[in-house]
């Protein structure tokens, strides 16, 4: 049986079997270049011993092997004489203890106490250690305190929360992890001795990766309030423009309902002075008559006068609502003709020149020396100029001033502003006051329908231009009406500018 290739259980590669001896438990003793094995063949277990051993040598001899009576087994190595006598063999019973004797975080050892170092004290008295997330990467040394054939311990470890088995290890002690997830692990690692029995005491390691601070449990709390956050903004503003929406239709429907009792009103006085203007004036033609014949009562002539002048300021105002009504339903006719416009303002200045002084205001007008001429509608014009020159007369304290502005021989528009002393009009209210029918409330008491100067706005924007309320800073009221400068035709085709020049009509 010698002379022969041996394989191994063990899965070391086979060995060259020189001799082979059996002892007196029946166990062969098998002699190999590779150290002494021991072999039953009962359970085929197999135990080599080598150097580690105690052995001087593992490469023995050709057939050189010998028991004596005594049941001693001598076998020959190249290094000499090996004797033992098997049954006085004793099982090695001691379990080495195992520890972790060093960690190393991105391939650089912890010190103790070191800045920014997670170890207080030796690694070897630490249960836990806490890492940041930048040291995921790390390796672990661990060893066992076994004198007697070191070699031969074997280890296993195990993490916990990575790994689910044990890994075996022959010699190799230390062991490696790279890129951990942030979270808490147990590193767990044992020994087992010669003989193959295992500690019942491991050592342990309690590793904790925290995660990056974005990831943290403080910034999940921020994330989190963030987004309670956007989703109660989202909400808000859902149930605001809800009600912005909401309320929106509330005042389309008010102001529809405002629309429809305006027209309502507008309508009734339009009805109501169309009925009593015909009376009015049925009763104005005889009275002129009267008032001829009564010469000769001055008492009686009086009367009748104080009668004309109501009947004719009840015909202006039946005559002002129709007008109006005219001008808001887009039934008023445009005449348009030449007209002189300093020569217009002229004239109307001497009509109410008397009610000027009559309440002793100062009442006067700026013109330029070049009179204007333009394009426009009489009536609309003199409908304007009245109501805003009654207007003002009516609310001054001592004095009223109408102005013609200077204007271009290029220019668009000619503005004129009237301008008054009485009770300031807030500029706020400068849309408020071109209302029909609104009054301010300290000239209540003043005689007046409140309609006048939304009929002159409204015939000149007929006119297409405008009549607004100037913000002025000399504790004046001023109205301003703007209108458009069209040029004169001549009668010849053309259209004359009020320079003279000519230039082609437009058809």
């Amino acid at each position: 049986r010698t002379g022969k290739r041996y394989s191994t259980k063990n899965g070391l590669p086979s060995n060259f079997v020189f001799i082979v001896r059996e002892d007196n438990q029946h166990n062969l003793w098998i002699s190999t270049t590779r150290g002494l094995t021991c072999l039953n063949p009962i359970t085929n277990s197999m135990q080599v011993y080598t150097k580690s051993n105690g052995l001087l040598n593992d490469q023995f001899n050709y057939s050189s092997a010998f028991k004596d009576k005594n049941g001693r087994l001598y076998f020959g190595s190249v290094k000499g004489l090996i004797s033992f006598n098997p049954d006085e063999f004793t099982q090695s019973r001691f379990v080495p203890p195992v520890y972790i004797t060093g960690i190393q975080v991105n391939n650089k050892e912890l010190i103790i106490n070191e800045k920014g170092s997670p170890l207080s004290q030796s690694v070897i008295q630490t249960n836990r250690i806490t890492l940041p997330y930048t040291a995921s990467t790390f390796s672990i040394d661990f060893a066992a305190l076994s004198y007697t054939s070191p070699e031969r311990t074997e280890y296993m470890y195990k993490m916990e929360g990575l790994d689910r088995d044990w890994t075996y290890l022959k010699s190799n002690r230390k062991v490696y992890f790279t890129g951990l997830s942030a979270g808490t692990y147990r590193f767990i690692v044992k020994a087992a001795n010669s003989s193959g029995q295992w500690n019942s005491q491991p050592a342990q390691l309690q590793i904790r990766i925290l995660p990056p601070f974005w990831a943290s449990t403080w910034a999940y709390a921020v994330y989190s309030l963030i987004g309670v956050l956007i989703v109660f903004y989202i909400i808000r503003n859902y149930h605001r423009r809800t009600e912005e929406k909401n309320k929106r239709k509330l005042e389309l429907l008010e102001h529809e309902k405002e629309k429809e009792l305006y027209q309502a009103k507008i309508a009734f006085f339009t009805n109501v002075a169309h009925e009593i203007k015909t009376p009015l004036t049925l009763i104005k033609g005889p009275l002129e008559k009267v008032i001829k014949k009564s010469d000769e009562s001055p008492d009686l002539h009086n009367s009748l006068r104080i009668m004309e002048r109501n009947t004719n300021r009840l015909i202006d105002l039946t005559n002002q609502l129709l007008d109006f009504r005219q001008t808001e339903t887009k039934g008023f006719s445009l005449n348009f003709t030449p007209i002189n416009i300093s020569e217009l303002l002229e004239e109307t200045y001497a009509n109410f020149k008397p009610l000027a002084e009559e309440r002793n205001l100062q009442f006067t007008m700026e013109l330029p020396s070049q009179p204007l001429y333009t394009m426009a509608d009489l009536e609309a014009l003199n409908k304007i100029f009245t109501n805003i020159f009654s207007n003002a007369i009516k609310y001054a304290d001592r004095k009223v001033h109408v102005q013609l502005l200077p204007f271009g021989q290029e220019g668009s528009l000619f503005s004129i502003e009237v301008s008054n002393d009485g009770h300031l009009i807030p500029y706020d209210m400068k849309e408020k006051i071109f209302e029909p029918f609104f009054r301010l409330k300290k000239t209540e008491k003043q005689k007046g329908t409140g309609i006048g100067l939304a009929l002159a706005r409204s015939l000149a924007q007929l006119l297409k231009g405008d009549l607004y309320f100037k913000e002025t800073a000399h504790d004046l009221n001023v109205f301003v009406i703007s209108l458009p400068l069209l040029p004169i035709n001549n009668g010849t085709g053309n259209l004359e500018h009020n320079d003279g020049s000519i230039i082609n009509a437009i058809s």
